[in-house]
């Protein structure tokens, strides 16, 4: 079924499936038009997804943003996040993260980049 809100309180939350997977949260809005296009986009990834694969429209901020939530430790994340900002996640490979290592950190050796 495809995904439909409801209002619980004042906030509209969807539920549903999108191609299997079974969806539910809130659109953290009163408003019925914004929590329609909420739902819209949320049923647009879950087909994304689906088509392209679980790692389709992630980009490197959700990692970032996901390292954070696990209490990791924020140390040299910040050079990381101004550098690699909303590239997706598709685009990064062991080249590119080489090539980002030497623009980041330019005056160090390779150990320090392995790192």
């Amino acid at each position: 079924m495809p995904l439909e809100i409801y209002k619980r309180g004042k906030i509209w939350h969807y539920r549903g499936t999108v191609a299997g997977r079974r969806l539910r949260g809130t659109t953290q809005t009163s408003d019925r038009k914004t929590a329609e296009r909420i739902k819209a986009e949320i049923e647009t990834k879950g087909w994304n997804r689906h088509l392209d694969g679980p790692g389709a429209g992630l980009t490197m901020a959700n990692v970032f943003s996901a390292y954070l939530n696990a209490d990791r430790p924020d140390r040299f994340l910040l050079k990381l996040a101004h550098y690699w900002k909303d590239t997706p996640l598709s685009d990064v490979h062991p080249e590119t993260i080489r090539r980002a290592a030497k623009v980041i950190y330019p005056d160090v050796n390779e150990p320090t980049w392995n790192r």
